[in-house]
């Protein structure tokens, strides 16, 4: 796969940051609000709102609303695209 395949390049610069792969590593154990999100890495809601934002643009990320809150849960597609992509380097 070329990087002209990638479904989105921008996928490199989402996963770029810590935090928003801190905020994957924890959807990758279930779904989350934004409120247990900003609990457990000890940042503010709208902080973590803004990567979930980047992190949604570019589908790792999707969003239901349940009540008043969101609930967020991993996309794995994306990320498998880019593991995929990575593959074909070493080959």
């Amino acid at each position: 796969m070329s990087p002209g395949r990638l479904a989105n390049p921008d996928l490199f610069a989402a996963i770029g940051d810590a935090r928003r792969r801190a905020i994957l590593e924890l959807l990758s154990r279930g779904e989350c609000s934004v409120g247990r999100i900003a609990t457990e890495m000890g940042i503010a809601q709208p902080s973590v709102t803004q990567h979930l934002a980047v992190l949604r643009e570019v589908g790792l990320v999707a969003a239901e609303k349940r009540g008043t809150s969101s609930i967020y849960r991993l996309v794995p597609g994306p990320l498998e695209a880019v593991v995929s992509w990575i593959g074909t380097l070493s080959q």
